[in-house]
């Protein structure tokens, strides 16, 4: 696939469900892992079903509608403000909790992945792509294990490639293309995330990359016990479950340690 070798690769993950099949994206091309919030627009008597669909980055909020749905929805427009209103509220809650602590996204002049587990109608694989278009990314790659319908035209026609390993036209729905198909929750893409970020981090050569907390901890030292610390910081880091503890009070001897009593993303000392 021709995006492997591109610069500024980035995969996006439409949450919840693309982030576990992002996840995976990710690591086996060495790239950076992010969501693009969306959230589908749907019939509330169908809710899968969607009229449309939207996305935000960086604040700026697209919306696309699907007009062979709208037709058949008695007060089109009114119905579809009143979900859109109700869904925007969800898709903010999302970005504050998913996104938490990481720096706004930018995507220009990237080349950007945009990853689901399945697209039905493609509304919300859409969204996406007019929110990066209009952020402006260098180039678009769509891609799912399963696309329905016609969903592969009608995305297809709107990025630069697609990744489509099946086409499956006749399916209900994304879930039948699974064995199992269960909700993804919060804390699982929570932790998707935080696993992708710490294996980026974990193989830098300075704390320039460090949460705050951390970087503000290493900055008040002097030099040759920053650099005896770092390891030690990108292994918690690398490891996305505890935090450090720092042993002071030992000269030239100070020392650290993940642990586990240790809250991630905190620093806690103890003499000795």
């Amino acid at each position: 696939m021709p995006v492997v070798e591109a610069d500024g690769l980035l995969i996006l993950a439409l949450p919840r469900g693309g982030v576990p099949v992002a996840a995976v994206v990710a690591e086996a091309l060495s790239a950076r892992l992010d969501v693009v919030m969306v959230r589908k627009v749907g019939v509330p008597s169908f809710p899968e079903l969607a009229m449309g669909a939207l996305a935000s980055i960086g604040g700026a909020v697209e919306t696309v509608r699907n007009p062979r749905v709208l037709e058949q929805v008695r007060d089109a427009d009114a119905v579809f403000a009143a979900v859109a209103k109700r869904e925007f509220a969800e898709l903010q809650r999302r970005e504050a909790l998913y996104r938490e602590g990481m720096e706004p996204l930018v995507v220009a002049g990237k080349t950007v992945v945009i990853v689901d587990d399945g697209v039905a109608t493609g509304a919300t694989m859409l969204a996406a792509v007019a929110a990066l278009r209009k952020a402006g990314v260098k180039r678009i790659v769509a891609a799912a294990p399963v696309f329905l319908s016609s969903a592969s035209v009608t995305v297809g026609s709107a990025v630069d490639e697609l990744v489509s390993p099946w086409a499956a036209p006749n399916l209900p729905a994304v879930g039948s293309a699974y064995r199992a198909f269960e909700q993804v929750s919060d804390e699982e893409v929570r932790r998707l995330l935080r696993d992708a970020r710490g294996r980026s981090l974990g193989t830098m050569t300075d704390y320039s990359e460090l949460p705050d907390s951390y970087r503000a901890y290493l900055a008040g030292l002097d030099d040759s016990t920053a650099a005896a610390l770092i390891p030690v910081f990108k292994q918690s880091i690398a490891g996305g479950e505890h935090g450090v503890l720092v042993t002071t009070n030992l000269g030239p001897d100070t020392q650290a340690e993940v642990s586990p009593e240790v809250p991630f993303g905190e620093i806690r000392e103890t003499v000795r």
